[in-house]
């Protein structure tokens, strides 16, 4: 499942995922480091992965 980081407040993260167009809020300590407004993920295995 792929997803853009949307917005960063705080120790949060806005991931808005592309098949649903849901907006969910993801702590950073899971996502992977220096993440940044735009960056593509993809969400495998329970584990946020920098595409």
């Amino acid at each position: 499942m792929y997803c853009t980081v949307v917005d960063i407040r705080g120790d949060y993260a806005f991931v808005k995922y592309d098949d649903t167009g849901v907006v969910s809020e993801v702590a950073i300590a899971l996502l992977p480091a220096y993440i940044d407004i735009g960056d593509r993920l993809k969400f495998e295995e329970y584990e946020f992965i920098r595409v």
